[in-house]
Parts: C-alpha cells; sequence; structure tokens
C-alpha cells in the first residue's frame, strides 16, 4: 500500500515537474512575422517584403525583407534618406503597437560610393521590442544589414532577430498537476515505525 501511495505522488509530481520544463524549453522561441515598405529616393525603388519565422536559441535571420534597385543611370545621392517601415503582425501585444500590429520605422543615409553605386546605411539599424499577449510576454532586438546597391543592379534587405525571450502563460493542465500532487502530499504522509 505503501509503495503505491508513493509512486502515485512520484508520478503526479513528476508529470507537473515535466509539464513546467516543456514549458521554459521554449524560453527562446518566438514567431514573428510582418511586411517592409520603404520610401524611394529618385531613381531607386524598392519591391514590398513580407518575413515569417521562429526563433532557435533567441535568433533568427531573415534573408529578404525586401530588396532595393537602383537605376542605371548614374546619380548623386549625398544626404538622400530612405524610411524603412517594419509591420509586425506577430507577436501581437508589442509595447506601443495596437493589439495586432506594430509598425517600426528605421532610417537610412544614401549616398553615392566610388564604384558608382549607392550605399544605404541605416541610423537605427537596431531596435528593441517588448510585448505581451494571452500566451506569455518577452522581448526580441530587430537587426538590419547596411545594402549596397550597384548601378542597374537589385539588393535584397536582409536583417536578423537576437535576444529573443518569451515567458509562456503556465497551461491550466499543468497548474492543475502541480496542485494535485501538493494537495495530495499531506494524505500520503507514512508512518513511522519505532
Amino acid at each position: 500500500m505503501h509503495v503505491k501511495r508513493t509512486l502515485v505522488v512520484s508520478i503526479l509530481l513528476m508529470s507537473a515537474v515535466s509539464a513546467f520544463a516543456s514549458q521554459s524549453a521554449r524560453a527562446d522561441e518566438l514567431t514573428l512575422a510582418g511586411t517592409t515598405l520603404s520610401t524611394n529616393p529618385l531613381g531607386i525603388t524598392f519591391a514590398v517584403g513580407s518575413f515569417s519565422g521562429t526563433t532557435s536559441s533567441g535568433f533568427a535571420g531573415f534573408s529578404n525583407l525586401g530588396s532595393y534597385t537602383l537605376s542605371s543611370g548614374a546619380g548623386t545621392y549625398a544626404g538622400s534618406t530612405v524610411d524603412l517601415t517594419v509591420t509586425f503582425t506577430l507577436p501581437t501585444g508589442i509595447a506601443g503597437g495596437a493589439t495586432t500590429s506594430f509598425t517600426a520605422n528605421l532610417f537610412g543615409n544614401v549616398n553615392t560610393n566610388a564604384q558608382g553605386g549607392v550605399d544605404i546605411v541605416f541610423v537605427n539599424p537596431s531596435q528593441t521590442f517588448t510585448f505581451s499577449n494571452a500566451s506569455g510576454s518577452g522581448s526580441f532586438t530587430l537587426n538590419l544589414n547596411n545594402v549596397s546597391l550597384s548601378p542597374g543592379g537589385t539588393t535584397a534587405l536582409s536583417g536578423y532577430i537576437t535576444g529573443a525571450v518569451f515567458t509562456p502563460v503556465p497551461e491550466p493542465s499543468a497548474m492543475l498537476l502541480l496542485g494535485a500532487g501538493l494537495l495530495l502530499m499531506p494524505l500520503f504522509r507514512t508512518k513511522r515505525i519505532c
């Protein structure tokens, strides 16, 4: 009888611990999705991009966040700028945004380079976002890579996510298992034989 009670309590506690452990294993996994849009200085066009992916170990790379194309004619771009808009549809609940999306603006300086093309250098290439929704809360940092364009050429805009952390809301089943195990503990006390 004593062995059966000990076994039942052990199974309940191990179930609760494994349920919590499976949640903490997802602490660096975060699904991100959204779209990009950019202003176009004269002679440069932007093809709208979309992105979707899940971080692994707090990191995710995006190789095509849209693309810039430079006209084949020579131009002077000193002092020109681009305004890149990144709209996140996932995760929801980003601080400062609506419940379904959040728009971030990143600015880049456009300058003619020595090869006759242009470089787009972002002045705020890294931005950190926090979020909170029904699934949990967390944060991540968006990092953009600068862009170099040759005359008549197209270059994809790329970037990556770092430092993604996610704290899930505990699932009711895990809470029930833990609660049941804790409530049943006093019932299964063993008697000491002196």
